[in-house]
């Protein structure tokens, strides 16, 4: 299945830093065995194939933003907070998780999931939280 992907995450898929994205899953498509076509400019002449990969399985996550923080859940389990305060806590599995998926901060992560959300970390490697 294609998967677009916008500009600011182009070189850490073809470098491999980023290694899996969320997204919404909406029909539950997502599933291990599954081609991925990590791709550039989808549904426009300028698309581009960045990488062929392999689904390797999914991990349910959520985010759910209250007034003072935003808590970040793998598979129904706690994996960190993040205080908008005081800034971010320091946990290492939130900046671990936000690395992975391509950001360069946690608060380009909270910038970028800054409402609360529900979908699936999609993985092409065997990394899991």
């Amino acid at each position: 299945m294609i998967i677009g992907y916008k500009q600011q995450f182009h070189a850490k898929i073809l470098d491999e830093t980023k290694k899996h994205t969320i997204r919404t899953d909406a029909h539950d498509r997502w599933h291990a065995g599954m081609k991925m076509h990590q791709s550039a400019g989808v549904r426009t002449k300028q698309y581009k194939l960045l990488r062929l990969d392999t689904c390797t399985g999914t991990q349910k996550i959520s985010i759910i933003h209250d007034r003072h923080k935003a808590s970040v859940y793998v598979d129904d389990k706690l994996l960190g907070h993040y205080a908008k305060l005081n800034g971010f806590t320091g946990y290492q599995r939130l900046k671990l998780l936000a690395k992975n998926d391509g950001f360069d901060s946690l608060d380009d992560f909270f910038n970028w999931f800054n409402e609360n959300y529900t979908g699936k970390i999609i993985h092409w490697t065997d990394l899991r939280y």
